[in-house]
């Protein structure tokens, strides 16, 4: 994770980092990249985004709520 996005997510305190203990289901999450162009082509800005599966969590045990969106 870049230091940019760990700081950005901090400010916005969506997420906390816990230490890992026995037991504890850790989920896979990936990176996902996407390259914003110009209509000329040309590059205008690279963007890049951390992702976690959240279709890896139980119920009841990775979380407890849902919201609807």
């Amino acid at each position: 994770m870049s230091v940019k996005e760990i700081s950005t997510q901090q400010k916005l305190n969506s997420w906390t980092q816990v230490k890992r203990e026995q037991g504890m289901n850790v989920i896979h999450s990936t990176w996902a990249y996407k390259i914003k162009r110009f209509p000329d082509g040309l590059v205008c800005k690279l963007e890049a985004r951390f992702c976690v599966r959240g279709d890896m969590e139980i119920k009841g045990v990775d979380y407890f709520n849902m919201f609807p969106q």
